[in-house]
């Protein structure tokens, strides 16, 4: 499904989160798209003040209300954002990620001004209540959990993909490779993992990414690197692409995919994962992907290991940005 957008324009809405900004402007840029990317401060909380935390408690508790404190957020950010909307002559496209994260106003300027716009939940729609909110200023509005469009029908599900501008050769550099938040639910795993993948004699570079040191302490003496902040998301895409093996722990908060897995399928490397949705889609095969289960063995895992890549070339492409972005945009 490829599509031409050379010498189109869009405008790009997206959280700063490691950097993610970056790679889709330059996967937008590799389209061939002159791309306007929405400012977003990441230090916009250091502007509220302790009655906005008030309020924000109080509605919680006694209204069962959580989004006071996002809307607020939102509000700090929209004079600057829709202060760059207006400079901005008439504009192709416009793609939002995190639209909770973005005030009525921003997005209905940001509407106004394009041709075509959507919108895209990569959360599950329930975590972040304000989401729900922001569907009516999208032309289309995509939703990561495929539950989510039973529960709201004028939505439309997609998965995550895999980034396709970087195109150098990278040099393999360890065979195992995982990075990610603290997540206490998901240590166990990821601690039996690092112990055993180790005493096979692999190679790790296992990273979690923590911000309260009394939290790690219990795992401090295992294969795994602990550091207070990420590194970008290219960064750790490169990682991936100089690796044999990729980690990936479910996050039961919503149900999908995670980036990890589709950059196992685009740069051809091994998956093992506890994510039992992986087995519904095309590219699954025993030889590329274990699934963590309860009953796996140390046999399992080593069979697994010793098998060899199985090429899928041909199916890769379709998870690919290009094509995610062409789908979205048909």
């Amino acid at each position: 499904m490829s599509r031409d957008f050379k010498g189109k324009s869009i405008i790009l809405g997206i959280p700063n989160h490691f950097g993610l900004p970056e790679c889709f402007r330059k996967n937008l840029e590799y389209l061939g798209f002159k791309v306007y990317l929405l400012p977003y401060d990441m230090n916009a909380k250091s502007q509220l003040i302790w009655q906005d935390y008030l309020i924000h408690g109080a509605k919680k508790i006694f209204l069962n209300n959580r989004v006071y404190k996002a809307e607020k957020l939102a509000e700090i950010q929209e004079a600057n954002q829709l202060k760059f909307i207006e400079k901005l002559g008439s504009v192709d496209y416009a793609l939002v990620v995190r639209p909770d994260l973005f005030s009525r106003k921003v997005l209905q300027s940001v509407k106004e001004k394009s041709d075509f716009s959507v919108g895209y939940q990569w959360d599950g729609m329930s975590r972040f209540p304000l989401a729900s909110t922001r569907i009516s200023h999208f032309d289309k509005f995509y939703v990561f959990d495929k539950e989510d469009t039973k529960r709201f029908p004028n939505t439309y599900h997609t998965t995550n993909f895999y980034f396709d501008y970087i195109s150098q050769r990278v040099d393999i550099k360890q065979d195992v490779f995982f990075v990610g938040t603290f997540m206490k639910d998901r240590m166990e795993m990821l601690v039996s993992l690092s112990e055993l993948l180790k005493s096979f004699g692999l190679s790790l570079n296992m990273t979690v990414v923590y911000g309260n040191e009394s939290k790690i302490k219990p795992y401090k003496n295992t294969p795994i690197q602990f550091r207070k902040t990420g590194n970008s998301f290219e960064t750790s895409m490169l990682e991936s692409m100089a690796s044999n093996i990729l980690i990936d722990v479910e996050n039961t908060i919503h149900k999908g995919l995670s980036f990890r897995c589709f950059e196992a399928v685009g740069f051809s490397k091994k998956l093992i994962t506890n994510n039992r949705l992986v087995k519904n889609y095309d590219f699954y095969d025993e030889n590329n992907i274990f699934v963590v289960e309860s009953d796996c063995s140390q046999v399992d895992f080593e069979r697994f290991i010793n098998k060899s890549y199985k090429s899928q070339h041909d199916i890769a492409s379709k998870y690919s940005f290009s094509y995610w972005f062409s789908k979205l945009f048909c």
